[in-house]
């Protein structure tokens, strides 16, 4: 080993002293600690060179890599500037032996100062949105044509679309073939047939809700409502979804693309969840399957992970020596690439990019070896090195057995998973970066399965709501009969706070504490747990607290069970939040011992850090005898002795995640644990490159 190697890997082995505290940065749910590679949030489409390069395509990542660009299980790039500024990516990507060509928008208002001076086409007016194609190299750099618009030069606008909240109509599919670049756009109902070079529209035809594409036999195969149908160029139609098989039926195809001899390949992100290879010569005919049936979801283990259980696979291709290549985009999130051998029984590679305005919390029996985010599962060695101690072991979520789970519905419960045991039951609560629902999931082998749902009102979202829910007002939701599933019969009233309230916990006992910001607290007991599983809640139970006069603006609760000892954070008279910052902490953290009792006390309370506009503190949680207070623009985490308050210090990003980090971006965006050995663990979210963020800290309060 060269010195130079041995004294950064030695560098990277030692903890960090800094402020007085002793600790090192880990991190779970990205292949890549960040810097120049980290695999994206999504993987919406793919598309794979002869040489095995795979362009990864998405709507959106936190980093910018709307379009990655991997090569033999390492990040290779991207491509450039999709992301901002009215730009955003999208779910097709197509590549020949010249360029890259990927689904975009760009929306308007919006003026780049240098580019495109002498350009046609610059940028729609604001409230217009261009849907269309960006031409890139196959280094991911801009390919202009004279009548390339917006950024680059690069966009072929097909679908122009006039008012802000008007329906979209993007490129859905994408596939290229000789001279030609075909275009698929479900909204529209049309495929778009361009010459590659110009880029310009030689002809159209219709077809139903089109989405992927592939060419194969002198044939356009065509993603049509799930089924695969086939059109000549010229836009006749020749069959209507592959039929003659019994192997097809029930497919729901998400993706294809062809391989060196012409077979055509088929993701299925139906019940099946498989990969399926097609001779399609004459009468179409299945070959050969990849995959797992029912994929990461198939017994007698649902939810645990292997090389050949998909979940949800969106992009599919072969490169010219044989090997295969697989992307998934998990139920809620997430990006997996996985490349096979031709012999289809070996993996080549795999990388993972799972985390995405989420954190995890860890199961604090097992002292921390095992961590849970919102949908996913991960063991964790703290003794080894970071990037090599961590291991994704399940998803959760099970979108075919609990197709209501609001995990996958509803954004509100999207991010911020707290861990609680209780009953001889572990538990997942979860709130997301809005309020108004918090959800409580049991653990059983694998899988999360939904137990309990506090709503503040009605719910709906994007033409879904919670089956049989009360016509108005809040609800409490609890799974009666154990089935996971939201029946008739199994809800009742919510007396508890409206509106947008943030200050939600739940303790280690399983009671809920929710305040609203001007009108006390309400407590849910826990009156244990039911047979099935089910922690029991209800409105009879509840108690409600008054919120303590220094307080102005209630913002978070979190209770200590065993010492019943309440920390509140808020507004304050002294200090308010002049900068109009949303969902923060607040400014300052109140301390309170005996909160049950009459007599309770006020024991201490601490400022904040807070400067309008520039740093306030958005997430905040407590573990062993400290409590943590994380800044949302620098991610700096400010480290409190609970017993007086006092600050000890802060932890940063360390140089084992080339010490960055992106904005923190929801309200329990931090948790914590205290180890067996007084060594603490502390979690924090990691939106930039898709991650979870993992201090080690030495106890710094050990004498």
């Amino acid at each position: 080993m060269k010195l130079g190697i041995l004294t950064a890997w030695l560098c990277l082995m030692l903890p960090v002293v800094a402020d007085g505290l002793k600790f090192r940065t880990h991190w779970v749910g990205n292949t890549f600690g960040g810097g120049e590679k980290w695999v994206q949030n999504f993987a919406e489409g793919m598309a794979v060179a002869k040489d095995g390069t795979c362009y990864v395509c998405s709507g959106w990542d936190e980093g910018g890599r709307e379009v990655g660009i991997y090569r033999g299980g390492d990040v290779i790039g991207k491509c450039e500037d999709l992301h901002g500024w009215g730009r955003s990516g999208g779910e097709a990507v197509a590549v020949d032996d010249e360029f890259v060509y990927v689904a975009t928008s760009q929306e308007g208002g919006f003026k780049h100062p240098e580019l495109n001076k002498n350009q046609v086409l610059s940028f729609p007016p604001k409230g217009t949105k261009w849907f269309g194609i960006r031409r890139y190299t196959r280094e991911g750099k801009y390919a202009p044509f004279p009548t390339g618009a917006a950024w680059g030069e690069s966009l072929a606008i097909l679908n122009t679309v006039d008012g802000e909240k008007a329906p979209g109509q993007p490129v859905t599919g994408l596939c290229v073939e000789g001279s030609e670049l075909f275009a698929s756009c479900a909204a529209t109902g049309k495929i778009h047939v361009l010459d590659k070079t110009t880029m310009e529209v030689k002809r159209t035809f219709p077809a139903t809700e089109p989405r992927g594409l592939a060419m194969a036999a002198g044939k356009l195969w065509v993603i049509e409502r799930g089924a695969v149908s086939t059109y000549d160029p010229g836009g006749k139609k020749i069959i209507a979804g592959i039929i003659g098989t019994e192997d097809a039926q029930g497919m729901v195809a998400s993706a294809l693309a062809t391989d060196a001899d012409g077979r055509l390949l088929v993701a299925d992100a139906g019940p099946r969840q498989q990969v399926y290879m097609f001779n399609v010569g004459g009468e179409p005919k299945m070959i050969r399957k990849l995959g797992e049936p029912e994929g990461l979801y198939s017994a007698p283990s649902p939810g645990r992970t292997g090389p050949f259980r998909f979940a949800n696979p969106r992009g599919v291709g072969a490169d010219k020596d044989g090997n295969l290549y697989v992307a998934c985009n998990p139920a809620r999130n997430g990006c997996v690439i996985r490349s096979f051998k031709s012999d289809r029984r070996t993996m080549n590679w795999e990388l993972l990019g799972l985390e995405f305005v989420d954190v995890c919390d860890a199961d604090t029996a097992a002292d921390g070896a095992w961590l849970y985010s919102v949908d996913g599962c991960y063991s964790f060695d703290v003794t080894k090195p970071a990037g090599e101690n961590w291991q994704w072991v399940a998803q959760t979520l099970n979108p075919f057995r609990y197709p209501d789970d609001l995990r996958r519905r509803a954004g509100h419960l999207e991010a911020g998973p707290k861990f609680f045991s209780g009953g001889g039951q572990r538990f997942l609560a979860i709130r997301g970066m809005w309020q108004g629902l918090l959800g409580i999931y049991r653990l059983e082998a694998d899988l999360a399965i939904p137990s309990a749902v506090l709503s503040a009102s009605h719910y709906e979202k994007d033409g879904w709501s919670p089956p049989h829910q009360p016509e108005k007002d809040g609800w409490l939701w609890r799974d009666a009969n154990g089935n996971g599933q939201m029946d008739e019969g199994e809800y009742s009233a919510n007396p508890g706070p409206r509106g947008e309230f943030w200050a939600s916990n739940v303790d280690s006992r399983g009671d809920i504490w929710q305040g609203d910001r001007k009108k006390g607290i309400t407590r849910w007991t826990c009156g244990g747990v039911e047979k099935n599983g089910t922690p029991i809640y209800s409105a009879d139970k509840i108690v409600h607290y008054d919120t303590p006069a220094e307080i102005t603006d209630l913002l978070r609760t979190d209770y200590q069970a065993e010492s019943d000892v309440m920390f509140l954070t808020g507004q304050t008279a002294e200090r308010p939040i002049t900068g109009g910052e949303w969902g923060t902490v607040g400014t300052e953290v109140f301390c309170y011992d005996g909160w049950t009792k009459p007599d309770r006390r006020l024991r201490y309370r601490v400022s904040l850090p807070y400067e309008a506009g520039k740093k306030w503190i958005v997430s905040f949680c407590t573990a062993g005898d400290l409590f943590f207070a994380v800044d949302c623009k620098s991610a700096e985490v400010f480290v409190h002795a609970t017993p007086d308050g006092r600050l000890l210090g802060s932890l940063k990003p360390g140089p084992e995640v080339h010490g960055e980090s992106g904005w923190v971006d929801f309200r329990d965006a931090i948790r914590a644990i205290r180890r067996k050995d007084g060594s603490y663990l502390v979690f924090v979210e990691e939106d930039a490159k898709g991650k979870t963020l993992v201090y080690h800290l030495d106890d710094p309060l050990a004498k």
